[in-house]
């Protein structure tokens, strides 16, 4: 079982339930998530890159975000959360 914001280091991905940190994930890096369903929780899927480390860094150091679009990604995502939890399954 993987611990939130585990890497996985055999897949090259990282995964992670938080929402916020998903969200400017996406905002800053103009991505979209894979996701994953284990035990009713959804978990946010993104490949290792430098990219993905300087944005998460980023944001550990309070970024400027647009707030209206790190208002809708977090929408956005959490209804993705939502709709696959419920039907038990991911995108991977």
């Amino acid at each position: 079982m993987k611990l939130e914001g585990e890497c996985d280091m055999k897949q090259k991905d990282f995964q992670t339930a938080d929402l916020y940190l998903s969200a400017a994930i996406c905002v800053l890096l103009g991505i979209v998530p894979n996701y994953k369903v284990e035990s009713n929780r959804t978990l946010f899927v993104f490949p290792i890159s430098n990219d993905l480390y300087g944005a998460m860094n980023s944001y550990n150091n309070g970024v400027a975000l647009n707030a209206y679009e790190f208002a809708q990604m977090i929408k956005r995502l959490r209804a993705e959360m939502i709709m696959r939890r419920e039907m038990g399954g991911g995108r991977g």
